[in-house]
């Protein structure tokens, strides 16, 4: 039933969180073609095959199709030259704005989401608790008895609930489970938390046992943790400071896709911390947000979509042949070098690079299958 009920919820989700995004970047195109003469043959809605031809205006067939995700735009001769109104057969620079529309719109609607959701969506998360990502084998916390998914109540009696300022996030009450467990090396320990049963249900499961005196006091339990939600508050956004929180967000996605590859040659970010995420994954961390809509409305689902269309752009730059970045690469050679590249060659490469890219969609979702990135 779970994996029924996924499915259909992952459906709705990635048709309301990647569809619209795909779109706004198909109209970019749409609308810088329209602009530079390129004749477009057809601005479909959803991807082929069709399901009925809405209207035709001009030269243009506006389509619907009968997969609901995104759009796509179908230009006379992308790769050839010989019809004057073919989008090979422009000018440079309306080939190089043609290309880069796309992801500028993408990079546009990011904003726009971003300010609409912190003006009229942002919460602040004010109660959280612990919850149990991963145990390390052998560790005190195997021995102990924790699982990942468990979520702690309680450590030696103490309340590990964590209390936070909806003013400026900090927490104001916070009794950490490191400061409880590093407090008990060496003593016995009971913790209480909340697990899921085989039927789903929650519990309550007390865990007793002794840290070892031996155990590192930089990562007594030997657990990664992180901590979820469970109360947040309204928080007022004024325009002037929308726009901030929207900038800033803006601005450390576009820093964290350029200090990632830095962070992975240096060593200091494993593979599996970069593994990067496809359809499946962003439709499972869609999923994920929905269903905590609960604690914090939908300001967490927002925001990722505003963050989504940015990385959406910025991937969509990157030099890689089939991408709009490797197509500009072709225009900026041909701006350097003083003449194109032979048509036939490029057609050659970017369809390589469609296959390549298939391929690794592939891989990534197998991935995203078998080890799920959640959020928690």
């Amino acid at each position: 039933m779970d994996v029924i009920s996924s499915i259909l919820t992952g459906i709705p989700v990635f048709i309301i969180l990647l569809g619209p995004l795909m779109f706004v970047h198909e109209l970019g195109h749409f609308l810088a073609a329209k602009r530079a003469g390129i004749r477009v043959e057809e601005f479909g809605m959803g991807f082929p095959p069709r399901a009925i031809t809405l209207f035709k205006r001009g030269e243009t067939i506006y389509s619907l199709n009968w997969l609901p995700i995104g759009a796509f735009v179908r230009m006379t001769g992308e790769e050839d030259p010989s019809d004057p109104r073919s989008f090979a057969a422009q000018p440079k620079r309306w080939r190089f704005i043609t290309l880069a529309a796309g992801p500028g719109m993408n990079f546009l609607a990011a904003i726009v989401i971003l300010f609409l959701a912190y003006l009229l969506f942002a919460t602040q998360v004010t109660e959280g608790q612990y919850r149990i990502d991963s145990v390390n084998p052998g560790s005190p916390a195997a021995q102990l008895g924790f699982k990942p998914g468990d979520i702690v109540l309680t450590a030696n009696g103490r309340d590990m609930t964590q209390h936070l300022d909806p003013g400026n996030g900090q927490r104001v009450s916070v009794i950490p489970l490191k400061q409880a467990s590093q407090a008990a090396i060496g003593k016995p320990f009971t913790v209480e938390v909340l697990r899921k049963d085989a039927g789903g249900a929650q519990q309550k499961v007390v865990l007793k046992g002794t840290i070892p005196a031996n155990a590192n006091p930089e990562t007594p339990l030997g657990v990664s943790l992180s901590l979820i939600a469970i109360k947040a508050e309204r928080i007022p956004y004024t325009v002037d400071q929308a726009i901030v929180a929207a900038s800033t967000d803006a601005a450390t996605v576009m820093e964290s896709m350029v200090r990632v590859p830095v962070d992975l040659i240096r060593g200091t970010l494993s593979l599996e911390q970069a593994r990067p995420t496809g359809i499946v994954g962003i439709t499972g961390i869609g999923v994920e947000l929905i269903r905590e809509n609960d604690v914090q409305g939908l300001f967490p689902f927002i925001r990722f979509a505003g963050l989504l269309s940015l990385i959406l752009g910025i991937t969509n730059l990157l030099p890689i042949p089939a991408l709009d970045g490797g197509r500009i690469v072709f225009v900026l050679i041909e701006w350097i070098r003083g003449r194109r590249i032979d048509p036939l060659r490029e057609q050659w490469v970017h369809g390589i690079g469609i296959i390549i890219l298939l391929a690794l969609s592939a891989v990534i979702a197998v991935f995203d299958i078998i080890k799920p990135i959640s959020l928690r």
